[in-house]
C-alpha cells in the first residue's frame, strides 16, 4: 500500500474529512510515488497514559515460535545445506535417460557412443519402505562403451561455492564387470570452464559402497557446477550423491541458521501444515541415505527428500534453544492413532522401548521430550487428506490422544481449531478435556481488503474480539479446564511485492500487540519460516538471502517479551474502514515489563500512513533512568519492500532518547517501534504491583 502525501489547497483540512475521501483516492495511492519527506503534514496528537504499578496479566513465555513446512523449498534448499538437488535420481528422465537436474558432461552438442544413460527403478541404494505403497526409488546406471580419454560424465550447475571453505561430499557406486574410476570436480558452469577444486576416487568396484570426497575451491562462484566424470569400461550404477559447505550447521544452511536463531522461537512448529496431513514420519529416520522419497500431496506434487526427519528436526530445535511441537497425521494418507502413538514413543520412550530403541540405534539414546503435540491441521478444510466435519474429528482427537496418552502421559496436546465457532463449539464440548492448546490460523491479504487498505491496518482488532468471545466459550463448555490458543500460523496473502512490504509489518506488529493484551494466547508463529510461499519470513535462494518485514517485527518483538503486562491507556486519532469499522485508533499500544522488573517495554504501532504521531507519555508507579532506547522498523513508504535487490528497503533504527515521567516521543508515520526503560528500583516496583482484570 503506497499512501501518497496529501497536499490539499487547504492546510488545515480536517481528518475526518481526508479519510472520506480515502476510499475515492485509494487507487490513486496505490499508483502514485510517495512524496519526500518535505512534502508531510505536520504531526497529529496522542497520548499513553501507563501505571507502571498495576499489572494487567501475564505473558506466555512461549508466545513467539515459528513454523517451517516442507513446501517447495521450505526445507529442501532453503533450510537445508544439501546441494545436490535429486541428489537419488528419483525424478522423472529426460529422452536420454538423465533426471531433471543432471545434464550430460561436457554437453548435448555430439553424440557420444561411448557414454549412455539409464533411470534404473530395479537396482538402487537399499531403501526402507514403512508407510510406503508405492516405490519410487532409483538409480542412475551408466554404460561406458570407450576408455579414449575423452571428457566423459554428468553435472549439476548453479551451486555456490565460496573460496577457501571446505565442501564435504561423497557418491554411493556400484560397478558390473570393471574397475572404475571416478573424477568430482567444482568448475566454472560453462563448457571448458575453470576447474575451481577436484578429486580422484579411485579403486571403484563391487557392491554398493560409499566413496567420500572434499573440495576446497580456489575461487568463489554463486552458478558453479559439480562435474562426476567417469573413466573405463563397463556398467556402474549412481545413487545417493551428497555434498555440503562445511560450515553447515548439523545440516542447515549457516546463513539461514543465524536468522533462525537470531528469532529466538521458543518453539518450532513441524512438518506443516497441510503437509502434516500428507506426512508419514517412518519416512524422515534411519540412515539418511536409505530414506526414501515421497511426493508432496499438498504443493505442486513436488518429489521431497527425507533428509530433514526427526531427528534433524529436535536437533535445529535444541541448537536455537526451541521448544519442538510436532503435528501428527490425523487419518490422512492411511495415518492411525497407533502411527501417531508409534511417533510419541520414537521421541520420548525410553531405549527399551521399541521405537525408542530405533531413535538410540539412530544415534539418540536420550528421549528427546517433546512436549507439544498437534493433532491434525485444518482438519475442515477440504484441501487436506483427512478432512471431516467437527464431530468426526472430536472423535477422532480423542482416539489419537488415547493412544499417545498412552505412551507418555505428560505431553500437552494441540487440537484444530477454526475461526468459526461452531467448528469450535463442537470440538470443546466433546474433545475439551483432554485439550490443552486449540489452534487458530489467521490469513488476511488484499482480497479481503477489498481495495480498502485501512482494513489490514484495523483487522488484527476483530481477532481481539474474537479472542474475548473464545475465552468465555471454553469458560462455558470446559469449565474448570485451562485452554490457550495457539495461533500457530498467521500472516498477510498479498502478492510480492507488497508481502514483503512495511504495510505487511503493521500488520505483524498490530496483530503481536494483541496477541500480548490476549490472556488467552499463548503460542503463535509466523507463516512460514523459511521459503515455502511467499510469506516466508526468511527467503533464502541459492547464493542469496533477505529477511522481510515481518521477520522484523518477530526479531524485535522477541527480543522485548516482557513477562506481565501493565495497564496502558491510549488516546489517538482514529481512521473508518469499509468492513472493519469506525473510529479505529492509528496508534497501537502494549507495554509489558520483564520478570526481575528491571524493564519496561512499550510497543508501539503507528499505522498513519501519512503522519508522525507525537505522543505525550505519563509514566506513574516506576523510577526510570533519564534516558531510554528507541528501536523503530520504518522505511521510505508504505509500499517499500525488501527484496533481493533491496534486501534493506525496510530496516531497524536505534537511537537513544530522553525521558522523564512525562516525556514526548515522535512516532514516525507507518512505523513500529519499541521503547526499553530501565526501572531504577525493581524490588520496591516489583512489591507495589497488583493484578487486575484487564477487561
Amino acid at each position: 500500500m503506497n499512501f501518497a502525501r496529501i497536499k490539499s489547497a487547504n492546510p488545515a483540512m480536517s481528518l475526518a474529512l481526508w479519510l472520506s475521501f480515502s476510499l475515492v483516492l485509494c487507487g490513486f495511492y496505490l499508483t502514485r510515488p510517495a512524496l519526500g519527506a518535505q512534502d508531510q503534514r505536520g504531526p497529529a496528537v496522542a497520548t499513553v497514559e501507563i501505571d507502571a504499578d498495576r499489572v494487567e496479566g501475564q505473558i506466555s513465555p512461549v508466545l513467539y515460535g515459528q513454523f517451517d513446512e516442507f513446501m517447495f523449498e521450505g526445507v529442501k534448499r532453503g533450510l537445508t545445506a544439501e546441494l545436490i538437488r535429486d541428489r537419488s535420481f528419483d525424478e522423472a528422465p529426460n529422452a536420454i535417460g538423465l533426471p531433471r537436474y543432471w545434464e550430460r558432461e561436457p554437453d548435448d552438442r555430439n553424440d557420444d557412443p561411448g557414454l549412455h544413460f539409464h533411470w534404473d527403478d530395479a537396482v538402487y541404494y537399499p531403501t526402507r519402505h514403512e508407510f510406503m505403497t508405492e516405490r519410487t526409488e532409483h538409480s542412475l546406471l551408466v554404460d561406458l562403451a570407450e576408455d579414449d580419454g575423452q571428457r566423459r560424465g554428468i553435472r549439476q550447475g548453479s551451486i555456490l561455492i565460496r573460496q577457501g571453505l571446505p565442501y564435504h561430499g561423497y557418491l554411493w557406486i556400484r560397478t558390473d564387470g570393471f574397475k572404475a574410476r571416478i573424477h568430482v570436480a567444482l568448475e566454472a558452469d560453462r563448457t571448458g570452464g575453470e576447474t575451481y577444486s577436484s578429486a580422484e576416487i579411485n579403486d571403484v568396484f563391487g557392491d554398493w559402497k560409499k566413496y567420500d570426497f572434499t573440495l576446497t575451491p580456489s575461487k568463489s562462484d554463486a552458478l558453479a557446477k559439480i562435474v562426476i566424470l567417469f573413466s573405463g569400461n563397463g556398467r556402474l550404477w549412481l545413487d545417493q550423491v551428497s555434498m555440503l559447505p562445511g560450515d553447515a550447521v548439523d545440516g542447515v544452511r549457516s546463513d539461514v541458521f543465524q536468522k533462525i536463531k537470531a528469532l529466538r522461537p521458543a518453539f518450532i512448529r513441524w512438518p506443516g501444515g497441510n503437509v502434516a496431513q500428507d506426512y508419514h514420519w517412518m519416512w524422515g529416520i534411519g540412515p539418511r541415505d536409505q530414506r526414501l522419497t515421497w511426493t508432496n500431496l499438498s504443493w505442486g506434487n513436488e518429489p521431497e527428500p527425507s533428509d530433514f526427519g526427526t531427528d534433524e528436526f529436535v536437533r535445529l530445535c535444541r541448537n536455537v534453544s526451541a521448544e519442538p511441537s510436532i503435528t501428527v497425521n490425523v487419518e490422512g494418507r492411511g495415518a492411525t492413532p497407533t502411527e501417531a502413538a508409534a511417533w510419541v514413543e520414537y521421541a520420548n520412550g525410553p531405549a527399551s522401548s521399541r521405537q525408542g530403541a530405533m531413535r538410540a540405534a539412530n544415534g539418540n539414546s536420550n528421549a528427546f521430550k517433546v512436549k507439544y503435540w498437534e493433532v491434525g491441521n485444518e482438519i475442515w478444510g477440504d484441501w487436506v487428506r483427512g478432512h471431516s466435519d467437527a464431530n468426526t474429528y472430536a472423535q477422532n482427537f480423542e482416539r489419537y490422544a488415547a493412544a499417545m496418552f498412552g505412551v507418555d502421559p505428560s505431553i500437552q496436546l494441540i487440537a484444530v481449531g477454526d475461526n468459526n465457532m461452531d467448528w469450535n463449539r463442537k470440538v470443546l464440548r466433546l474433545a475439551g478435556p483432554h485439550i490443552d492448546y486449540l489452534a487458530i490460523h489467521h490469513y488476511y491479504g488484499a482480497r479481503e481488503m477489498m481495495g480498502d487498505p485501512l482494513n489490514l491496518m484495523a483487522h488484527p482488532l476483530s481477532y481481539e474480539r474474537f479472542y474475548k468471545q473464545l475465552g468465555g466459550l471454553i469458560r462455558d463448555l470446559v469449565p474448570g479446564r485451562t485452554i490457550k490458543l495457539a495461533v500457530n500460523e498467521w500472516n498477510t496473502s498479498s502478492p510480492v511485492p507488497r508481502q514483503h512490504s512495511m504495510e505487511s509489518a503493521l500488520y505483524a506488529a498490530r496483530l503481536m500487540n494483541v496477541f500480548e493484551r490476549s490472556d488467552i494466547v499463548a503460542m503463535s508463529a509466523v507463516s512460514d519460516m523459511v521459503n515455502g510461499w511467499s510469506g516466508g519470513m526468511v527467503q533464502a535462494s541459492g547464493d542469496k538471502l533477505f529477511v522481510t518485514p515481518t521477520y522484523l517485527v518477530n526479531e524485535l518483538y522477541n527480543r522485548h517479551l516482557g513477562a506481565q503486562r501493565i495497564t496502558a491507556r491510549v488516546s489517538s486519532p482514529t481512521f473508518d474502514t469499509t468492513r472493519e469499522g469506525k473510529g479505529v485508533p492509528y496508534l497501537d499500544v502494549v507495554v509489558s515489563r520483564t520478570a526481575d522488573g528491571k524493564h519496561i517495554f512499550i510497543k508501539a504501532v503507528n499505522t498513519d500512513p501519512q503522519r508522525v504521531l507525537r505522543t505525550s507519555v505519563h509514566i506513574a508507579g516506576a523510577q526510570l533512568s533519564s534516558s531510554a532506547i528507541m528501536e523503530t522498523i520504518n522505511a521510505d513508504s508504505m509500499t517499500s519492500a525488501n527484496s533481493f535487490a533491496t534486501p534493506n528497503a525496510v530496516s531497524l533504527q536505534q537511537k537513544t532518547i530522553k525521558i522523564g515521567p512525562n516525556f514526548l516521543v515522535d512516532f514516525p508515520q507507518h512505523s513500529v517501534s519499541v521503547i526499553t526503560l530501565n526501572v531504577l528500583s525493581p524490588t520496591s516496583f516489583r512489591r507495589s504491583t497488583a493484578v487486575v482484570n484487564s477487561d
